[in-house]
């Protein structure tokens, strides 16, 4: 799935969803990995951002909401299908790159043991799963509807103790 935005209105507001970048505090400092030991945390870093010159009356008009962010962890073959992380991300927090962009960043902390690592046979898990990272803004204006969301695919990831 590359990466989705909802709403979608060319020259009014589009979502961009940038990257999804996992990284490992056990290798200097914070670089991206791919294979982790499941006895240590990770990160998850995601980029998005809202273009057009409506961007500032649905940011407006969705308070005081803010940013819903999730990442899923789908395994490849038998194993969990989990959340991973959820946070929240101030729906006024971000930077402003020029007067119809507005860029978010937000990093989620996943925790020591959160993933299986493989266990080979057919009963699993595989150890290897498929990342989705979401973010999502939540109207009650109503009809016709106002929601945010956006998604994109993450990095396959490896989950194996070095030991």
């Amino acid at each position: 799935m590359p990466h989705q935005f909802d709403p979608d209105r060319p020259g009014e507001i589009q979502g961009l969803f940038g990257s999804v970048i996992v990284a490992d505090p056990a290798v200097a400092p914070n670089a991206p990995n791919h294979v982790l030991d499941p006895t240590k945390p990770f990160t998850v870093t995601m980029t998005w951002r809202l273009v057009g010159p409506d961007v500032p009356l649905w940011l407006a008009g969705l308070a005081p909401s803010d940013w819903d962010v999730k990442v899923y962890a789908e395994s490849m073959g038998p194993g969990p299908e989990i959340i991973i992380a959820e946070e929240t991300h101030p729906r006024l927090g971000f930077s402003k790159p020029d007067p119809t962009t507005w860029e978010f960043t937000h990093a989620v902390n996943v925790a020591a043991g959160t993933l299986p690592e493989e266990n080979p046979g057919p009963a699993g898990p595989s150890g290897v799963y498929k990342l989705v990272a979401t973010v999502f803004l939540n109207s009650n204006l109503g009809a016709p509807g106002f929601d945010i969301a956006g998604f994109n695919d993450g990095p396959l990831i490896k989950v194996e103790n070095p030991i």
